[in-house]
C-alpha cells in the first residue's frame, strides 16, 4: 500500500464510507518493526515522508469519526505503541480514542482460564502462561490493535469475535485501590482465582485494598468459577469477569462486610486485635498472615452465602404457599 492509496481511503472515509476489513489490514500492517527504523522513521535513509504524511492524515480523519461515536473497519487501523515516531502520526487517534472510546476499542490484554481456553475455536490467538509449579496455566492475548474484541475472527469457514465470548461473562466491580500499581496486584489475584498461583503468607501488605482482592480470588478458585480478565490500553482499567449464572453469588460475596471478615479472623485466631484495628484502618502490616486470612474468610463467606439461598429458597417456597391459599379462598 502507497501514499496515494492512503489519500483514496482518506477522502473515502471522510464520506461516512468505510473501508473494507482487508483494507484496515493494509493500513495496519504498515505499522511493522522494520518500518519502525526505516519508512516511518524520520531518521533513516529509507524514510518515506509522503506515506507518513498521509498516514497523519488518515488518522486525522479516524479521530473525527470516533469523536462523534462512529465505528467500523477503520477503527481497526488505529495501533497503540511506545514507538515515539509511531505516535506522531497516530496521535489524533489516539487523544480521540482515550477520551470518546468505548471498553471494546480499548481492550488491550485479554487473560482466559483453563476451561474457556479448552472450548475456544480461536485458540491460535492465546499464550500459554505457566502457573506455579503442580498448579494450573491460564492463557493471555496482548494486542497493540484498537477495537480487537469486535475484530472478525476467521476460523474454519466460520467467524468469532472476542466479544461474543465475553458477553458470555459479568463483569465483577472493582475494588479500586491506589496500590495497585499498574494493576500488579489484580493480575497476581486473577491467578489465584484461576489456580495458576497460591495465596501465600506475606511479609507486607499495603492494606485492606489488597486483602479484599485477594480474598474475592481465593474464594472465587475455591467454588472453581472460570473468570477472564482485560486490561485496556491506557492501563486504567483491570476488570474480571464471572460466568453470568455465578454473577449473584459473587454479589452476595461483595455484601459481606469486610469488618465482618476481620471479626472473624479474630475469633479464629489469625490476627489479633491489634493487627484488626491496623487492617480495618487501611495501614500498611509487616508480616501479615494472608493465607491464613483468606481461607478463615472463604470458609466463613461460604457459610454466609449458603445460609442467604436457604433463606430465599424457603422464602420462596413461603410465598408460592401463601399464592395457593389466596387461590383456595
Amino acid at each position: 500500500m502507497n501514499a496515494d492509496e492512503i489519500k483514496r481511503l482518506t477522502e473515502q472515509l471522510k464520506t461516512n464510507e468505510d473501508i473494507s476489513l482487508k483494507e484496515a489490514d493494509w493500513i495496519y500492517s504498515l505499522f511493522s518493526k522494520d518500518a519502525m527504523y526505516t519508512t516511518l522513521y524520520p531518521s533513516s535513509p529509507k524514510f518515506n515522508d509522503e506515506l507518513s504524511r498521509a498516514l497523519q492524515s488518515w488518522y486525522e480523519v479516524v479521530a473525527k469519526k470516533i469523536k462523534v461515536g462512529k465505528r467500523g473497519n477503520f477503527i481497526f487501523t488505529v495501533f497503540f505503541s511506545e514507538n515515539i515516531h509511531f505516535n506522531k502520526l497516530l496521535s489524533p487517534a489516539h487523544e480521540a480514542i482515550e477520551k470518546y472510546g468505548t471498553f471494546e476499542d480499548l481492550c488491550k490484554t485479554i487473560m482466559i482460564d483453563e476451561k474457556v481456553y479448552s472450548v475456544l475455536p480461536f485458540k491460535h490467538l492465546f499464550t500459554e502462561v505457566k502457573g506455579d509449579e503442580n498448579l494450573k496455566s491460564f492463557y493471555k492475548l496482548d494486542t497493540p490493535r484498537a477495537g480487537m474484541l469486535n475484530y472478525p475472527i476467521h476460523v474454519e469457514n466460520k467467524t468469532y469475535t472476542i466479544g461474543v465470548l465475553v458477553k458470555r461473562f459479568y463483569p465483577i466491580g472493582t475494588l479500586g485501590g491506589l496500590e495497585d500499581v499498574n494493576h500488579v496486584l489484580s493480575e497476581e489475584a486473577y491467578k489465584v482465582a484461576v489456580g495458576a498461583r497460591e495465596v501465600v503468607q506475606k511479609l507486607f501488605v499495603f492494606g485492606k485494598y489488597e486483602v479484599k482482592l485477594f480474598t474475592l480470588a481465593a474464594f472465587m478458585r475455591y467454588k472453581d468459577f472460570s473468570c477472564i480478565a482485560i486490561l485496556d490500553a491506557y492501563n486504567s482499567a483491570f476488570v474480571t469477569f464471572t460466568e453470568k449464572d455465578k454473577a449473584p453469588i459473587i454479589k452476595d460475596v461483595l455484601e459481606v462486610p469486610f469488618e465482618e471478615l476481620v471479626q472473624n479472623a479474630v475469633r479464629e485466631r489469625v490476627i489479633d486485635k491489634k493487627t484488626a484495628k491496623t487492617l480495618l484502618d487501611n495501614y500498611p502490616i509487616m508480616n501479615f498472615p494472608l493465607k491464613d486470612f483468606t481461607e478463615a474468610s472463604v470458609r466463613y463467606i461460604d457459610n454466609v452465602v449458603q445460609l442467604k439461598a436457604e433463606w430465599k429458597n424457603t422464602r420462596e417456597t413461603i410465598e408460592d404457599e401463601n399464592t395457593w391459599l389466596e387461590i383456595i379462598r
